[in-house]
């Protein structure tokens, strides 16, 4: 095998230290040492060079995107090289399926997805229709590779499906240095096995034997019956291959798609009010997200202190609030559409008197703020009080269930609530039972108790069919989760596919399975 000369590194920990602090470290908050050397490729000939480097001296590195993640996962702990792929940014170009006709787009991993988002609405339309990219995650700025190695979703994600539904081809860097291109359909699973294409050599993987929830997951590895060897690598974090391309399919966009936030009265079932939405065969929501009570008394709060006046207004007498994105074609559906929401709204007590619409982009973003300015103002208060308690953190569920166990999982919420003593929200993608309750610790024992509810409330998830992270992924501060989703069995069969593919533990140690136990002569690692 053979490589380019490794690009020069800057070098030295105090230089590192002073040159790339926000290398170390991303918005969990978690800060890597260290760190010895920082590469930046801008090709993916470099990326494969530097990989192939540190395989031939066996130094494990940390693969660093945009670093908009929340658990860790691009943060250098524990490793002496970080390898950054923010240069690595440029629109490839655009192309039609020439089965289908359908556009699609190729990106290298580093390009934002604003700026993908930019490049596809500079091609126009096609066919009388505009298209888009249509994973929307909160934070824009993150990558497309990022979101390709934690299979991003988003609000919209119950109509559009996660990052893996729209990637057709990727071309990666394997734990050796080898550079390849992996086409969807290329290496499908066959009676639980998958043979590689050519460029991964004559081997044959077995596909992990685990329970798979029926919720929304991203934790471990996406290689089920009936998959597809590219699935394997989205949503890996990383540890499995440096994703350095992407190919990206695009969705039509809707004719017409009408924004509303929906304020139901004091003492109203939300909850309970999205079911009887997502049952309504007239209504094909984009996104449905939920605020509870609590998320709006903190937004008022905010407002009254004089902190949060970007925060938009809403009604003083708001117990709950919903935000709806719904698509028509025309306007006799979109008028059919409203009378069925009209009459949905009556059966909570509200109407569409207490509601915000808008069918223009810059009212849809100014919903989207106030949604959005529920986690900035938990942040934001959390903030406050490190400032008198270092060491506090907020603690945040990414748990989903089907929809047989949503009203269970909601009791359950309510339940360690009000027994838990500690501050919290709910709040999230509701069309999905894939809620964040956030609690806000005062106390280091407030602290202590929140991570202990999390840690129930997951295995009370995963008990009712569904999982213990949904969109954000493992990374590093959410290791212990992954044994309570697959069990002691589940995370060994998620070791041998990391083992398989990165015999050495190069790539992202220590992201996404849990640690080793201390012993010398352990399988599959060095010694």
């Amino acid at each position: 095998m053979s490589h380019p000369p490794i690009l020069p590194a800057s070098q030295g920990v105090e230089a590192i230290r002073e040159r790339f602090p926000d290398l170390l470290r991303d918005e969990s908050n978690l800060t890597g040492e260290g760190v010895e050397r920082v590469y930046l490729p801008e090709t993916a000939e470099e990326v494969a060079s530097v990989v192939g480097e540190a395989a031939r001296l066996g130094i494990p590195l940390s693969v660093s995107g945009a670093r908009t993640g929340i658990t860790g996962g691009a943060v250098p702990v524990g490793t002496r090289w970080v390898l950054s792929l923010q240069r690595l940014n440029r629109f490839l170009g655009a192309d039609r399926d020439p089965g289908t006709g359908a556009p699609f787009v190729r990106a290298e991993a580093g390009l934002s997805l604003a700026e993908l988002e930019e490049r596809v609405r500079e091609l126009g339309p096609m066919e009388g229709r505009e298209w888009v990219y249509p994973v929307d995650p909160t934070e824009w700025s993150a990558s497309v590779g990022g979101t390709v190695a934690t299979n991003a979703s988003g609000s919209r994600s119950y109509h559009f499906g996660p990052t893996g539904a729209w990637v057709r081809a990727l071309r990666i860097v394997l734990a050796d240095g080898r550079l390849v291109e992996l086409r969807r359909g290329e290496a499908p699973v066959v009676e639980r096995e998958v043979r590689w294409p050519e460029g991964f050599g004559d081997r044959v993987l077995r596909v992990p034997d685990l329970p798979i929830p029926s919720a929304k997951c991203v934790a471990g590895y996406g290689l089920e019956p009936g998959g597809d060897l590219l699935d394997l690598f989205i949503g890996a974090e990383g540890t499995l291959g440096v994703v350095v391309e992407a190919e990206l399919q695009l969705a039509p966009l809707p004719r017409h798609i009408l924004s509303l936030f929906c304020f139901l009265p004091q003492g109203s079932d939300g909850l309970e009010f999205v079911q009887r939405l997502k049952n309504e065969p007239a209504l094909s929501p984009l996104a449905i997200e939920f605020l509870d009570a609590a998320c709006l008394d903190l937004l008022r709060e905010e407002r009254a202190s004089g902190r949060g006046d970007h925060i938009p207004d809403f009604p003083a007498t708001a117990g709950e609030a919903i935000y709806l994105e719904l698509p028509f074609e025309d306007d006799l559906e979109m008028e059919r559409g409203i009378g069925v929401l009209e009459e949905a709204l009556g059966w909570v007590g509200a109407s569409l008197e207490d509601t915000w619409a808008g069918d223009e982009e810059g009212e849809r973003a100014r919903m989207r703020h106030l949604r959005h300015s529920v986690p900035e103002a938990v942040n934001a208060r959390i903030t406050r009080r490190k400032r008198e308690v270092p060491g506090l953190h907020k603690v945040g569920t990414d748990l989903a269930v089907p929809d047989r166990s949503a009203a269970e999982l909601y009791r359950i919420y309510r339940e360690r609530r009000s027994t838990g003593g500690v501050e919290s929200v709910l709040f999230g993608h509701a069309a999905e039972n894939h809620l964040h309750l956030n609690f806000l610790p005062r106390s280091p024992e407030e602290l202590a108790r929140a991570k202990a509810i999390h840690l129930e409330l997951a295995r009370e998830a995963v008990r009712l069919g569904g999982s213990v992270t949904a969109e954000h992924g493992i990374g590093r501060i959410k290791r212990e989760l992954v044994e309570i989703q697959y069990g002691p069995a589940g995370v060994e069969e998620l070791r041998r596919v990391k083992d398989f593919l990165d015999p050495q533990g190069i790539l992202n140690p220590g992201v996404l399975l849990p640690d080793l136990p201390e012993g010398p002569d352990l399988p599959g690692r060095p010694g």
